[in-house]
């Protein structure tokens, strides 16, 4: 499914929609929230970094609501800009304000969500409605020692939670292979975006995981440090975006960054 096979419930999603996902239903969301939780190795000069994910073809910026004010200041280019937000509703508001395209909510934790997290939830998607903003919700299924729990069954359950409580794209973890993975696709009514998760070392493994996401049905990545971290961060973006949108192969992709 692609998001433009999806009802919207107002012109101002669907016009929000398209500034993310291109023509084919996909998008790369490149991850920059990491700062407020003090991890910003590789971040510490946001704009510039965010100047090269733009030149290397991303199709939008997820930022905390501070920052995404900061970069529209200091960046000419056009940005499609995603807010990573506390589980307020007047920060829908604000992200509106600021010509934001979605709002984003993190839930890491057990599944499925107790009550007072899904009223949390609600309340957020009730707002996004309201505005017309697109909701990103983010759950991601942890153990009691918060490590996140690599299983299909398990992500299958909290991408289905995150659809019922008024997510309009799931960010969720990806779990191989495709086949399986097809299977979290198809039980979620709305888009699923697949997280990078942790620094992954070999970089054929992470194109991999793309690659294999978007072949079960995935409609892109929201990845954050396995592309800024990466000594050549614009080419990481321009080898992820000729898998996601001119389904390159692995290997085509990987010679776009050694080259």
């Amino acid at each position: 499914m692609t998001s433009f096979e999806i009802e919207f419930s107002s012109i101002g999603k669907l016009c929000r929609f398209k500034n993310i996902f291109s023509k084919d239903g996909k998008a790369l969301i490149v991850a920059m929230d990491h700062g407020m939780i003090g991890d910003f190795r590789c971040l510490e000069h946001i704009e510039i970094v965010a100047k090269k994910m733009i030149d290397g073809g991303a199709d939008a910026l997820l930022v905390t609501p501070a920052i995404g004010k900061y970069l529209v200041k200091k960046i000419k280019d056009r940005i499609s800009l995603v807010l990573s937000i506390p589980y307020d509703e007047k920060y829908v508001e604000y992200a509106v304000k600021l010509g934001a395209d979605a709002v984003k909510t993190t839930y890491f934790g057990p599944v499925p969500l107790d009550w007072e997290t899904m009223n949390k939830v609600w309340r957020v998607s009730l707002a996004a409605e309201e505005w017309g903003m697109p909701y990103m919700a983010e759950v991601v299924p942890c153990d009691e020692k918060g490590k996140v729990i690599y299983d299909v069954e398990k992500v299958k359950q909290a991408a289905r939670i995150g659809a019922e409580l008024g997510g309009d794209i799931i960010k969720t973890a990806y779990v191989g292979p495709p086949s399986r993975y097809s299977e979290v696709v198809k039980s979620t009514p709305v888009p699923i975006t697949v997280m990078g998760g942790p620094k992954i070392e070999s970089l054929r493994e992470f194109l991999l995981m793309l690659k294999e996401a978007v072949e079960a049905g995935a409609t892109g990545g929201t990845i954050g440090r396995n592309i800024w971290q990466h000594e050549k961060p614009e080419k990481v973006v321009k080898a992820l975006v000729a898998i996601l949108h001119e389904d390159k192969e692995v290997e085509e992709a990987l010679n776009i960054i050694e080259k």
